[in-house]
């Protein structure tokens, strides 16, 4: 199986098998090395050296032997033409093909292992791991492009449903907070509310749709800035984090403890991602701008949580 990856800044000091062994962490050093002596790897086209420097923007690409998926994945395609995919991502897989998740990730799974196979597809936009709903690629170039003119412009609509520890005070509102990397976590993905120039917009509307008894809320939420984890972190700060949210109901030393069993404590209600779900995207196609729906229906944890806290609010 060929892959490549770009080299980003932060490896702008590392030979081509530290960058290897530091990104792309299903091997070890010493694995990499092996593969890149063998001849099986290449660096801007041309036969590779263990030892040689990457800059930024470098091209690798690498002649890996068939790796075993570990994760079932199904996907439901909700819409795919010729240049035009839209998926139901399930919670719990990841996009991106990173790390050890090259063959445990979405998109791997629609270019390799879907019937029928989507070779060109491209993402556009993301989902985090843990939430489910509505994702769209592009397929080709051309495509890609148009697309993610959209996303930049921010003229994609996204709906998502979300159940929260807490109801809101008021039936609807909205939360303008600027977000950034969390000022002294040492998780390096964690986000939070950042105030002066290190802060970017992040504006989310939100709207009550239904009290999950006295304790809980199934919100629609409206994100009309991208920011990472920017649903999850804006509703933690006004103090209704998402329920099964590890990240933003625990601290550092919590949530790292907790990632070692990934056992659903009880405020998480049985939950083992967060109960975020993107439900609609509205976009035009790439190719001569009709405008089109997507809509997934809540997933069954998502659903049976929800079912769960009714009837615990019925029977108190």
């Amino acid at each position: 199986m060929r892959v490549s990856s770009t080299v980003p800044p932060r490896y702008r000091q590392h030979t081509l098998v530290a960058y290897l062994a530091a990104r792309f962490t299903y091997w070890d050093a010493a694995r990499w090395q092996a593969l890149i002596a063998a001849g099986q790897v290449w660096l801007n086209g041309a036969p590779a050296h263990a030892g040689s420097p990457v800059a930024p923007g470098d091209v690798v690409a690498c002649e890996l032997p068939d790796l075993t998926p570990t994760q079932a994945i199904a996907v439901d395609v909700l819409y795919a033409d010729e240049t035009l995919l839209a998926v139901n991502k399930p919670g719990g897989v990841r996009v991106h093909a990173h790390g050890r998740f090259v063959v445990d990730s979405l998109i791997h799974y629609l270019r390799h292992r879907h019937a029928p196979p989507y070779p060109d597809a491209t993402l556009v936009h993301r989902l985090d791991a843990g939430t489910s709903g509505v994702l769209l690629l592009a397929r080709g170039a051309a495509a890609a492009a148009a697309l993610g003119a959209q996303f930049s412009s921010q003229t994609v609509e996204k709906a998502y449903l979300a159940v929260v520890h807490g109801i809101p005070a008021h039936d609807a509102g909205t939360i303008d907070l600027p977000l950034g990397p969390a000022p002294g976590s040492r998780l390096r993905y964690r986000q939070a509310v950042v105030r002066g120039d290190e802060g970017k917009t992040a504006v989310t509307h939100y709207r009550l749709v239904r009290r999950l008894g006295a304790q809980h809320a199934l919100l629609a939420l409206q994100p009309r800035t991208g920011r990472t984890h920017q649903l999850r972190v804006h509703l933690a700060a006004i103090g209704y984090p998402i329920v099964g949210d590890a990240l933003y109901t625990m601290d550092d030393d919590a949530f790292l403890a907790w990632t070692a069993a990934r056992t659903p404590t009880p405020a998480m209600h049985d939950m083992r991602r967060q109960a975020l779900h993107c439900w609609q995207i509205r976009c035009r196609h790439p190719v001569g701008e009709r405008p089109f729906t997507f809509t997934a229906p809540l997933p069954p944890d998502i659903t049976a949580l929800v079912e769960r806290l009714q009837s615990n609010s019925c029977d108190s």
